[in-house]
């Protein structure tokens, strides 16, 4: 019984990690690559007020930006329709 459960979540583990985000499916038209000096995430609630400018901004839109310094490149902030690039 314990072997099938460890097999049971060693699968599962398997299934979450094989299926995960791909990079190179489907994010061709991100406009911007981590080589290019770009991250993507979500919005937070404490993103909100240095973000309040940005067209389309709510909690938990992805975005893709630059970071000046510590804070957001506010010119180079756009909200994106997938974070998996």
């Amino acid at each position: 019984m314990l072997k099938s459960v460890a097999i049971s979540a060693s699968l599962s583990l398997f299934l979450v990690f094989s299926t995960g985000c791909d990079e190179s499916a489907g994010c061709d038209d991100c406009g911007g690559t981590l080589d290019e000096g770009y991250l993507f995430d979500h919005v937070s609630t404490e993103d909100m007020q240095d973000l309040i400018t940005i067209d389309g901004i709510e909690i938990g839109a992805c975005i893709r930006f630059k970071l000046d310094g510590s804070d957001f490149d506010l010119d180079n902030v756009a909200v994106v329709d997938d974070c998996c690039c």
